[in-house]
């Protein structure tokens, strides 16, 4: 889940008797536009959620007041420049009048804190985050050393506390960027350490950085971890996010504890969604906790404020199984908390797999293609190609799923702004790693399924290349599996906020391993789980289950209460329906199997290749004699059945010269006058011999273009990968 870094949208909280803005202050967005006064609706998550905000944000970067302080002549100099600055931080000039107010006096922090902070906008990598820590390091110091006094000033005079207000100010900013800075490079015990100074300081008003609020978002997104890793982390995943929620309860005392003092000089507004930025955080860990009750509370009080994390609430919505809602609210997220810090955009990649459960991996194939496209190498690349694979894999384009899961693996993806981490990338990586190699091994049979083809030797050799990679990436899965201290909590409840891979890609993770303990589990877990949506779930799980373990009446009989849900229509449980089909398919004989495998054929066709359920046809032909009979020869060698029987589907093809050269194929597929699936390509003479193969894929909604799983050798690529 994304970080709902909750700030109010104008940025600066200004004192409610300095009026909205200071006097003549003025600042340009990004864009160019003047901004003249703060947006009046706030906004739901980074302060950097809009263009406007933004604008604000900028310019009371560029804001202090010099009244009330002893400063040299060169200092008040620099203050006057940097209040009459119009740029923003996106623009070089920031870092050229950056440069010259270190060059006019380097002992003084606002040139270090511009540096910085010009350089954590334009970071890409690892290496730009690391180039932003030391001016922003060096801000803080100075900071500290100068003004700690001033930082440490607590006060409900209004006059006292305005003349120390800029400073407390700037020195939010300066330790929320270097925070962001040290998370984004994984070194979090430095940026714990910045919490520290800030807590220590016990500003009466934290503008930018939320202490206590930011800690717990540490140690819950680094609950898989333990001491060994990071001295500050307690040495389980329960211990970590009891400590998360124990800083929140920390946080929502000292803002009561705050209130006295800036009671009438903030806007009661303002200092209402101080307590609604630590409910953002709440919200997320009981979601975690998969504490229904407690998180629809927290997440109620959000949506009535209009102060909720889109991206979050479609979060919460999916673990609930409630997918027409969470692709609303992705939706939303798209355009709400757009930020131009460079983090990762979860919203994309589950939208792709909110497709691929309503049956159209093409248009999630769509989507994250011109994602990764737009966005090139910036963090989230990786998550984007993982996704990509997923819609691919779904697609029946395994080869090309292979080719975007290996840049995926070869990418160094910062997960920056979310509590996705390493070892759920490793997992996906992982999980459609072998889904793909068994796919692979499941197109070679598919596509050779005459009895002379095992008379060369050297596809018996084949068979067991595939065979022993299955093995070998079946290893690499169940050691990340057992290695994770949170299976039963995440990947065990088949949807969870932290669960990355999906419904189908779950039970590759437990398939094989203690069938008799699975069935026990998700028994419990269907009389006890307080998600209603999610039961159906649990019921195709236990026919699976009961399917290996050989009791096909008690598959059956889980398969058809899944059937008989009430919620089973919805568009986004296709995927769920095409699979208990499936397995109610492989549960029967004769007729029923057939009936089932149409069911199956009409709404996921793309599976049926690789599920050993032969499919049926009726087969008609026409085109140029020599041509036919090598087609239909191709066709027959397949696993594809072709039949007469008039219940099973009409598949016609033709075959016609191109007037530019090679063949024109033409297909259709029919069933009770409705077309199934249609097209047509055209094929070079000289790859006639490969078209009856690749033409039964066709009739299964597959489009691909060549066999087996060998795609050109990838180009080499760098750390930081281009699409």
């Amino acid at each position: 889940m994304m970080e709902p870094r909750f700030f109010y949208a104008g940025g600066l909280p200004t004192p409610r008797l300095f009026g909205a803005w200071p006097p003549g202050f003025r600042c340009k967005a990004p864009d160019g536009r003047p901004h003249t006064r703060p947006p009046q609706q706030p906004s739901g998550g980074f302060p950097l959620q809009s263009l406007a905000g933004i604008g604000f944000f900028v310019a009371a970067l560029f804001y202090t007041s010099v009244a009330g302080f002893a400063q040299t002549a060169i200092r008040d100099q620099i203050n006057r420049e940097r209040q009459e600055s119009v740029g923003s931080f996106f623009e070089e000039k920031t870092l050229e009048k950056a440069r010259k107010f270190i060059r006019q006096d380097s002992t003084y922090y606002v040139g270090h804190m511009l540096e910085g902070a010009f350089l954590f906008f334009r970071a890409n990598d690892e290496l730009g985050f690391n180039r932003a820590i030391a001016p922003l390091q060096k801000a803080m110091d100075l900071i500290e050393k100068d003004y700690n006094r001033d930082l440490r000033t607590r006060s409900s005079n209004f006059n006292t506390y305005a003349r120390v207000y800029p400073l407390h100010f700037d020195y939010g900013l300066i330790t929320y960027f270097l925070n962001r800075c040290y998370q984004n490079v994984e070194r979090q015990e430095e940026a714990m350490r910045v919490l520290y100074h800030v807590r220590d300081r016990n500003l009466q008003m934290e503008t930018a950085t939320d202490s206590y609020n930011t800690m717990a978002w540490i140690y819950h997104r680094n609950r898989m971890y333990t001491s060994e890793r990071f001295s500050f982390l307690k040495n389980s995943v329960t211990e970590n996010v009891a400590m998360a929620n124990k800083l929140l309860d920390s946080a929502i005392r000292k803002l009561k504890i705050d209130l006295p003092l800036v009671n009438g000089m903030f806007d009661p507004t303002f200092l209402n969604r101080q307590y609604l930025s630590t409910f953002h955080y709440k919200a997320m860990i009981h979601d975690y906790l998969l504490d229904i009750d407690s998180a629809a509370l927290y997440y109620n009080i959000l949506l009535e404020n209009n102060a909720h994390s889109s991206n979050n609430y479609a979060h919460f919505k999916m673990a609930m199984g409630e997918f027409e809602e969470a692709e609303k609210f992705f939706l939303d997220a798209e355009v709400r908390e757009r930020s131009l810090e460079k983090n990762t955009k979860e919203y994309f990649y589950m939208r792709g797999t909110l497709e691929t459960y309503r049956g159209q991996p093409q248009m999630a194939d769509t989507l994250l293609s011109n994602v990764l496209r737009e966005q090139g190498s910036t963090p989230g690349y990786g998550w984007h190609c993982i996704g990509l694979a997923r819609a691919r894999h779904y697609e029946g384009l395994t080869a090309e799923s292979q080719e975007r899961i290996t840049k995926a693996a070869r990418f160094q993806e910062l997960h920056i702004g979310t509590t996705w981490g390493q070892e759920q990338y490793n997992l996906a990586v992982a999980s459609l790693q072998y889904l793909n190699h068994v796919r692979f091994r499941q197109e070679f049979m598919f596509e050779n399924d005459e009895w002379y083809f095992w008379l060369n030797p050297l596809n018996w050799f084949r068979w067991l290349k595939h065979t022993l990679a299955i093995r070998h990436q079946k290893m690499i899965l169940a050691n990340l599996v057992a290695e994770n201290p949170e299976r039963e909590q995440v990947l065990y409840s088949i949807f969870s906020p932290e669960n990355l891979i999906n419904f189908d890609e779950v039970y590759s993770l437990i398939d094989g391993f203690g069938t008799r303990y699975f069935i026990s589990l998700y028994e419990r877990r269907l009389a006890t789980d307080k998600r209603p949506n999610v039961k159906k779930y649990y019921r195709y799980y236990l026919g699976k289950l009961h399917l290996a373990d050989g009791d096909e009446e008690k598959a059956r009989s889980y398969f058809e209460s899944v059937l008989n849900d009430e919620q089973i229509k919805d568009p986004f449980e296709t995927l769920l329906l095409a699979r208990t089909y499936e397995g109610l398919a492989h549960a029967t004989e004769g007729e029923a199997r057939e009936e089932y495998m149409l069911k199956l054929y009409k709404l996921y066709p793309q599976l049926l290749p690789y599920s050993g359920l032969p499919m049926s046809f009726r087969l008609s032909v026409d085109g140029p004699a020599e041509w036919r009979e090598q087609l239909e020869d191709q066709l027959n060698d397949t696993e594809l059945n072709f039949t007469d029987a008039s219940n099973m589907p009409q598949a016609t093809v033709s075959i016609t010269a191109h007037a530019a050269g090679g063949w024109a194929v033409r297909y259709r597929v029919e069933l009770n006058g409705e077309t199934l699936q249609q097209g047509e390509w055209i094929v070079p003479a000289a790859d006639l011999d490969k078209t009856g193969r690749l033409l039964a894929y066709r009739f299964m909604g597959i489009y691909k273009n060549t066999l087996g799983e060998e795609l050109p050798p990838l180009k080499p690529v760098k750390e930081r990968e281009a699409a």
